[in-house]
């Protein structure tokens, strides 16, 4: 073998391996270039991901959250009493004189006024002496104070009048009945002994005795008849 042979063998594998090792560097070259893209990747999605979780939750918790509401109070009954004074106070079962009384608020005594009546002056009440019933006072008297702006109560409208009662004169003697200014005639002059009143209070005086005494002094509830059978002169009778 010539030495020219031999150099140009050699140049052959001299360059035969350069050529092998720039292989070998590009196909290590290669993959550290994927993985910059693939790392870059992986970072973005990570970047996109938690801003959404983010508005999320937020989104939740604003839906999720509880309302804030405002509280109104309600108005309040306007406070008027009822005061007894000089004396006892009449309470009646209806806002009107022809009403029955029945019950009495002492001297002194002090109630709270739960309504008034469409007829002025009159307001309801609770019956001290009888809990869980009610009745109606006058504010016109000289029997009462009232402390409060009564207008300001609720008006009850509907008056459901009392029906009457009569006073039977069973006697011989004249009656005459107060205030009412009314006569009842003996028993011989009947039917006219018999007259009607609207409950409440009454005094019977004998018109026939000197000097009018009273014979009687009585308290007319609704749906009754009362018989006067004492006169003046304390003689007793009694009606056929």
């Amino acid at each position: 073998m010539s030495l020219k042979y031999f150099k140009f063998h050699f140049a052959i594998l001299v360059i035969f391996g350069i050529a092998t090792q720039a292989c070998g560097v590009s196909q290590k070259a290669t993959p550290a270039l994927a993985e910059s893209p693939a790392s870059f990747t992986a970072t973005a999605d990570v970047q996109k991901i938690i801003p959404t979780a983010t508005a999320r939750a937020t989104a939740t918790a604003s839906t999720n959250a509880t309302p804030t509401i405002a509280v109104v109070p309600s108005p309040t009954s306007p406070t008027v009493t009822v005061t007894a004074v000089n004396g006892r106070l009449a309470i009646r079962s209806g806002p009107d004189m022809t009403f029955d009384a029945i019950a009495t608020l002492n001297q002194g005594e002090t109630v709270t006024a739960l309504a008034r009546s469409i007829l002025n002056g009159w307001v309801q009440i609770s019956i001290p002496s009888q809990e869980g019933k009610t009745g109606w006072v006058s504010t016109l008297t000289d029997y009462s104070t009232v402390s409060g702006n009564v207008l300001d109560l609720p008006r009850i409208d509907v008056v459901e009048w009392p029906v009457g009662s009569y006073l039977v004169n069973c006697t011989t003697h004249q009656m005459v009945v107060e205030p009412e200014d009314k006569t009842l005639e003996p028993v011989s002059d009947s039917p006219k002994n018999r007259v009607w009143f609207s409950p409440g209070l009454y005094k019977i005086y004998d018109f026939d005795v000197s000097g009018h005494p009273q014979v009687k002094d009585l308290d007319l509830l609704s749906r009754t008849e009362v018989k006067i059978i004492k006169d003046g002169d304390g003689q007793q009778s009694e009606c056929p």
